[in-house]
């Protein structure tokens, strides 16, 4: 008597969910290695930039912004900041990288991309509450006045690196050169980001400036919704809205449009 094989059709949800977390611990290893000093050096990298930073501009300015601990308000945009920054920068070699996985025929490069962003996701939620722990012991301010508009921002940030990070990929896959332009143009951005200062304590023209940047309005948000002495007067989310969609438009076009290009090379 034969045994009969049933074969179970999965759906393109299912295989997604499963090459995702397939290539999710595929990348945790390649990052990090074997040992478990690769995880603290990845979450001390970013813990050791916002102490640094957070310590100077403390000493510098301790009493520019009465109520507000200066270690809190630094380490909340640059933990931010580092995220948005290591979507981007690690989306946009995400093709390259993984390149040989593609002979898998269940394995996408879109799949590669938002494997990278929840990676950094899970770095930086690990940094925040190393961060926290830091903050209860050293007794800072760490009340949030608007839990969820943080969260909501936090989210909003990572939906713009991934937009931009997926743009990016496709690009800098077909053409070299411009992923070294991406770095240029990456290095002075936690300088006009609204990091160190509020966009408020600007003058007028200086802040007009600034708040071209999008990520000077996702920073603003954040600030605003944390910390209850400020606000979100200056933010626009409309222009925030349209940096989030327009380059996730670019990049799912070209991506769609490249993508047995890119499986095929």
């Amino acid at each position: 008597m034969g045994i009969i094989t049933v074969m179970t059709k999965r759906s393109s949800l299912e295989i997604f969910k499963s090459v995702v977390i397939a290539l999710f611990l595929r990348e945790v290893q390649t990052r990090f290695g074997t040992k478990k000093l690769g995880y603290f050096w990845a979450v001390f990298d970013a813990m050791f930039m916002v102490m640094i930073f957070a310590g100077l501009k403390s000493l510098i300015s301790s009493k520019s912004m009465p109520g507000i601990d200066y270690p809190v308000y630094l380490a909340t945009t640059f933990l931010a900041f580092f995220l948005w920054r290591n979507i981007v920068s690690q989306s946009m070699h995400a093709f390259n990288a993984n390149k040989a996985l593609f002979a898998y025929k269940q394995v996408k490069p879109f799949d590669t991309v938002v494997t990278r962003v929840l990676l950094e996701l899970l770095v930086s939620s690990v940094a925040t509450v190393i961060f926290v722990g830091i903050g209860l012991y050293l007794n800072l301010d760490l009340s949030v006045k608007n839990f969820n508009m943080v969260m909501l921002a936090v989210l909003w940030l990572c939906l713009f690196g991934f937009a931009l990070g997926l743009m990016n990929a496709v690009f800098a896959y077909f053409y070299e050169s411009y992923a070294k332009i991406v770095n240029i143009f990456m290095a002075p951005l936690m300088f006009v980001s609204a990091i160190m200062y509020s966009v408020d304590s600007l003058p007028p023209l200086a802040r007009k400036i600034i708040l071209y940047n999008p990520l000077a309005n996702f920073m603003e948000m954040i600030h605003g919704y944390y910390f209850h002495p400020l606000n979100t007067y200056y933010v626009d989310y409309e222009y925030m809205v349209y940096w989030t969609l327009i380059p996730l438009w670019i990049g799912l076009f070209f991506y769609i449009r490249a993508e047995k290009r890119i499986l095929s090379s």
